[in-house]
């Protein structure tokens, strides 16, 4: 079945559209912001407060500073090079954050486990700073329902994010609710052991995350992360993806046949994401993928 384009309610798309404009210098963008601003200083976003870091050996050097114990040393992922990009926050988590966490996208994306009487499981792949799933956990429509939320990445990163989630955490003066867990787990592309090896309570989420994974032309890693997001949803989940066009348009569009023969592709206007943070569609895109019967 081809792409269908959508608004991003399932509806005429008004609502979302009032008051926003498309700017590709929209002034939530974090294009101009400094060193400083990008790879050191805290960044919060509505409710969610994550750290930032230029690098995996910056980050090690702080935990030692801190008492951690990190002994500073980068491990081993086997062909999986550690991306100095997971320590700081690019837009498209932003753009995904804010439009999952609207009331009417979550809604429909919590259906399934409000069906089954049950929180709803949500599972980010390349979380990084995990700010996309933190912006969601932290919002009024997960606050009145509750939920589960798996941050995932590679081995040599989920130290990283699990600093982030449990900074965001009620009990350690976050704004995570306590009605929503949080989780943080490795998981490789295209590794059927890790994916198996999730928790029981992680296996199958209801919904899969993402925000910029498209960001390399290699078909072997795009393919690999189609191979995750197929091994990890049943039929009528969704995995919901925001991605920026400004980096690899080609791998979009790769990704996109990858899940094509398995799933249903909506194709959601970037400027209907949210009102109060306008962004050109020529930018960025929001991907739904529907895992066909």
């Amino acid at each position: 079945m081809g792409a269908t384009r959508a608004s991003a309610d399932g509806g005429d798309g008004d609502a979302a559209r009032d008051g926003a404009t498309t700017s590709s210098h929209a002034s939530w963008r974090r294009a101009s912001l400094g060193y400083q601003e990008k790879f050191v200083h805290e960044f919060t976003c509505e409710r969610a407060r994550v750290s930032q870091f230029a690098s995996r050996s910056a980050f090690a050097k702080a935990t030692r500073r801190e008492g951690g114990g990190d002994d500073g040393r980068l491990g081993e992922c086997d062909a999986d090079v550690v991306p100095e990009t997971a320590f700081t926050v690019w837009d498209a988590s932003i753009v995904l954050g804010k439009y999952a966490s609207r009331d009417d996208v979550w809604s429909r994306l919590d259906a399934r486990g409000r069906a089954g009487g049950r929180a709803s499981v949500a599972l980010e792949l390349g979380a990084g700073t995990g700010l996309a799933s933190l912006m969601i956990a932290t919002s009024d429509a997960v606050r009145a329902r509750g939920g589960v939320f798996a941050l995932t990445d590679l081995p040599d990163v989920v130290e990283f994010t699990k600093r982030n989630a449990r900074d965001n955490k009620a009990e350690h003066g976050g704004h995570v609710p306590r009605n929503c867990a949080l989780a943080v787990t490795s998981i490789r592309w295209g590794r059927v052991e890790d994916v198996d090896g999730l928790p029981e309570a992680l296996r199958w989420p209801d919904v899969v995350l993402g925000a910029d994974l498209m960001y390399t032309s290699d078909a072997d890693v795009i393919e690999a992360l189609a191979k995750t997001t197929t091994m990890l949803l049943k039929p009528g989940c969704v995995g919901v993806f925001a991605a920026c066009k400004e980096h690899r348009p080609e791998a979009i569009e790769m990704f996109v046949k990858f899940m094509e023969p398995e799933f249903d592709v909506r194709r959601v206007p970037a400027s209907m994401a949210h009102p109060e943070y306008p962004c050109d569609d020529d930018d960025f895109e929001i991907l739904e993928f529907t895992r066909r019967s």
